[in-house]
């Protein structure tokens, strides 16, 4: 069986210490003289306050049982979404200084050095980039948040590995292949150890437009399988409704059978929440806001349309953009005539574009920040 705990207490520290001494110790994971590479989940720009981002503190945590262990460096690594710089993600979740305070080095991927290696067991990314940092580490410890996502369900210890690709790469990877490539970058980058920063999560419109939730918990393990099934199951999702998770299960990352997965420290009844579930719906979302869809990708063109809708709504500008319409997807069949502004979103329905704004990608991600307030 593989083990899984959850750990309570009244501090980042605490909690982080108990989770890790209830699967064997950091001792377990880490040797003297070892290189180890911490990677937290630094989406955007954000506080901790936000759920979206991993406290900094469970960071520092994680970094002294580390240093306990014996490790002979530290590097804490983390790239932001691809519209945003790494150095501005450190420094406003709080990681800069906690990587100061302790002494440890900070490796902002999208500066570092990608190398190219061969990945025999991936499905689709047999060959893969990576931070040369992350490669020349001993021992890899992703520190993700419980939160869901809209593209992916949930966004936990296998989804963090997206953080590592370069912007470039990001940017292609979140379509409806990102299920696959999800567990093809974490083939290629098994962390060692998986600590799931739930002291505060993010439910609905994640990665960053949910709404924080009080969990007050932190879920540790070594099989990231199991650890983000325990995970779901305490958001109230089922495993085996998050794809990435059960294609990582039938490839050989891992346990996502529960009557499988030893759970240490708090029971799953007494942690778990029902956890509001993110959408991708663009129709009927807002009055003003018409969307005409046809054959188009959940994950790809839906979602980032979705994600943008949600920006709209955060920053209260759903009123201010006046009459709308989205035109999404393959054979999608429009009205002759259109009140309001036009937005084409995505290759597929390229055959309209002169019908309005044409937004050409696949997916079409570049509708990020492209609604505005009318003039």
């Amino acid at each position: 069986m593989t083990m899984v705990s959850i750990a309570k207490s009244d501090t980042a520290s605490e909690a982080v210490r108990k989770a890790v001494k209830l699967i064997g110790g950091m001792e377990k994971i880490v040797n003297k003289g070892e290189k180890v590479f911490i990677k937290p989940n630094l989406v955007a720009p954000l506080t901790k306050e936000s759920g979206a981002i991993t406290d900094p503190e469970v960071t520092r945590s994680v970094i002294q049982l580390v240093r306990e262990a014996g490790a002979s460096s530290i590097m804490v690594g983390d790239a932001p979404f691809f519209f945003y710089k790494s150095r501005r993600a450190f420094e406003v979740t709080g990681t800069q200084k906690v990587v100061e305070e302790e002494g440890v080095e900070a490796v902002y991927i999208d500066e570092d050095e990608y190398l190219e290696i061969e990945s025999p067991k991936a499905k689709l990314l047999n060959t893969i980039r990576l931070p040369k940092s992350l490669l020349n580490s001993d021992k890899f410890i992703t520190v993700p948040k419980l939160k869901t996502h809209s593209m992916c369900r949930v966004s936990l210890a296998i989804k963090n590995q997206i953080g590592l690709l370069s912007p470039e790469q990001k940017q292609i990877y979140h379509r409806t292949d990102i299920h696959q490539k999800v567990v093809d970058v974490t083939l290629a980058a098994k962390p060692d150890l998986a600590i799931i920063d739930g002291l505060n999560a993010l439910e609905g419109q994640g990665p960053t437009y949910g709404d924080p939730v009080d969990t007050g918990i932190i879920i540790s393990g070594m099989d990231v399988v199991s650890v983000d099934s325990v995970g779901s199951i305490i958001m109230g999702f089922e495993p085996q409704e998050i794809p990435h998770i059960r294609l990582a299960a039938l490839q050989g990352l891992g346990e996502m059978d529960l009557s499988k997965i030893e759970v240490k420290g708090e029971s799953i009844d007494k942690v778990q929440k029902q956890f509001k579930r993110p959408l991708t719906d663009v129709m009927g979302v807002f009055p003003n806001v018409e969307a005409y869809v046809g054959c188009a990708c959940n994950e790809g063109c839906l979602a980032w349309t979705r994600v943008e809708l949600d920006r709209l709504r955060k920053h209260g500008l759903v009123e201010k953009v006046g009459k709308v319409n989205l035109v999404i997807g393959h054979d999608v069949k429009v009205p002759e005539r259109l009140e309001g502004r036009v937005y084409i979103i995505g290759d597929c329905a390229e055959d309209h574009k002169e019908k309005g704004i044409f937004v050409k990608g696949c997916p079409a991600f570049q509708i990020l920040g492209k609604i505005q307030p009318g003039e």
